[in-house]
């Protein structure tokens, strides 16, 4: 990956030629590796429920099996994605291009700065056989290890989306950020949002991780993939309806493992319905 103004980086230039210039991200293999699979930037999808719903607390299962029209379509879509082999591409080309030039500056930044040491670069990183998430990274902040979300905006309106308040539930990087802490067994994120079209500018949030949130995350990618092991039976649509009404709340509390604790891999046949 080419990056630019490396020069007024300086010796900090060398983490990104030596590191995160290996890009493992948003590479052909990236993409293979994400495809038929619920992905950390579309969690927020998978997670969209009905009006019905809406306004309750996570944590109950009428708003767990109550799956809303933008959660239908991405079941389809990674359905498709799984049984056919054929990818979907969906691109945001000013939004990518700048991020995917940018991110390497803007790690490098915050290593010169002295925000972060001990930068580890991570590509798309799997809690289970069909779900992960691509982590920008894991570096030290204020003595602990943490997981890194960076986004590189491209104007004050999606700087506002990101840093007007405090990420929470309806956050729009809520659910990625959950997925990333998920994928890579931490407890907190340092969530990184830079001024429009540059690095030298930046805010940040720390992101703990809610087991209660990820513990949905991974009980719906469990209901979505009996919905699709269902299509060939029952169709699309009833297949959905037939998979949420079989689910069983699982009693192993355990399937959301212990923050921090050595990352594995999460087999979710091994909660049954």
């Amino acid at each position: 990956m080419k990056t630019k103004n490396l020069d007024d980086i300086g010796a900090f230039g060398d983490v990104i030629e030596n590191n995160y210039d290996q890009c493992l991200q948003r590479t052909k293999e990236w993409l293979v590796d994400r495809g038929g699979k619920f992905t950390g930037s579309e969690f927020f999808k998978l997670m969209n429920c009905g009006r019905s719903t809406a306004k309750q607390p996570w944590g109950g299962l009428a708003k767990l099996i109550d799956f809303g029209a933008t959660a239908e379509r991405y079941i389809y879509n990674v359905g498709q994605e799984r049984n056919t082999g054929i990818l979907s591409m969906e691109t945001k080309a000013q939004r990518m291009e700048h991020g995917k030039e940018s991110e390497p500056l803007l790690i490098a930044q915050l290593i010169k700065d002295g925000v972060i040491t001990d930068f580890q670069e991570k590509g798309f990183e799997k809690f289970y056989e069909f779900g992960g998430a691509s982590v920008d990274g894991v570096a030290i902040h204020q003595a602990k290890k943490m997981a890194m979300e960076l986004k590189c905006t491209t104007s004050w309106d999606g700087h506002y989306a990101r840093m007007y308040e405090p990420v929470h539930e309806k956050h729009g990087d809520f659910w990625q950020i959950q997925g990333e802490l998920l994928a890579v067994g931490l407890s907190e994120c340092l969530y990184v949002v830079a001024s429009p079209m540059q690095v030298e500018v930046y805010d940040i949030q720390i992101v703990k991780a809610s087991p209660i949130h990820q513990k949905q995350i991974l009980d719906r990618c469990k209901i979505a993939d009996h919905a699709i092991s269902l299509w060939p039976k029952h169709g699309y649509k009833k297949s959905l309806e037939f998979a949420c009404a079989e689910y069983k709340p699982s009693e192993v509390e355990e399937v959301v493992k212990e923050i921090e604790a050595p990352k594995e891999e999460i087999n979710l046949g091994d909660v049954p319905f």
